[in-house]
């Protein structure tokens, strides 16, 4: 049998299709792995509540004791199977998008808005509008998980979000903006690592998937993310480009 592989023409066409058809089968992996480790953390959190049920009644300090060890067992619980389905969404990316379509920005900040909705106390303002290109079910899940982070890494009971649209052609420029205590300089660029936080769980509940989310979805429509720099003492502003209308030049997906 002769190995095509060898000949440099073979290799050349051949070799690059191989990230791509590795990077795939990891995300269909790790689908199936959160699908059926989904079912088990539900146990984890059930499975407490019958042991409060059944253990009967106990002095007064064991029963307090062991009530704060149930507690944490289900608080970690809750968090895995929030995290499971974080990363479950981060694997449907691309695999489980809705068909290329045009978009009015304020029907895709409406369905977001149903998906992490604000707290009482947070506010969101718009300037500027028109059309985006793009899977609505991603970009929906785009502005989903900008508008839960910000509200998760806020540390007051109220705050604005502001959302700047601007630019006309085949790219858009956002700039997503919150007066939350911002994201100090040398990590505006591991906050985009998945399962990065930069505050312990127990102080700011979170999988650390949001902003790596926001990133696959905003770089597959060809565009870019990052946390930009601003003069305010607080807040965090993140500068983004997504597909707008342009018939000469209609949107595709990477």
């Amino acid at each position: 049998m002769i190995d095509d592989t060898s000949r440099p023409g073979v290799a050349s066409s051949a070799r690059p299709a191989q990230p791509a058809a590795a990077s795939a089968e990891l995300e269909e992996f790790l689908y199936i792995i959160t699908h059926d480790l989904r079912a088990a953390f539900r146990a984890f959190q059930t499975i407490p509540e019958w042991i409060e049920e059944d253990m009967g009644p106990l002095p007064p300090d064991r029963a307090t004791a062991i009530e704060a060890h149930l507690a944490m067992l289900m608080t970690q619980a809750r968090r895995c199977d929030r995290m499971l389905l974080d990363l479950r969404d981060y694997s449907r990316i691309g695999r489980r998008a809705d068909s290329l379509g045009e978009h009015p920005l304020d029907a895709v900040l409406s369905q977001a808005l149903i998906q992490s909705p604000l707290p009482r106390g947070f506010s969101i303002s718009i300037e500027g509008g028109g059309l985006l290109s793009g899977p609505g079910n991603e970009l929906v899940l785009l502005f989903a998980a900008l508008l839960s982070n910000a509200v998760k890494h806020h540390d007051r009971e109220s705050g604005q979000i502001t959302l700047r649209v601007s630019g006309a052609g085949p790219m858009r420029q956002l700039r997503f903006s919150d007066d939350g205590p911002g994201i100090p300089a040398q990590f505006h660029e591991a906050v985009f690592d998945p399962l990065r936080t930069l505050r312990p769980r127990d102080d700011c509940e979170g999988s650390g998937m949001g902003l790596p989310i926001a990133r696959k979805i905003v770089r597959r429509l060809g565009g870019e993310i990052a946390v930009t720099r601003t003069a305010a003492p607080r807040g965090t502003t993140l500068a983004f480009t997504l597909p707008g209308h342009d018939p000469a030049q209609p949107a595709r997906l990477n």
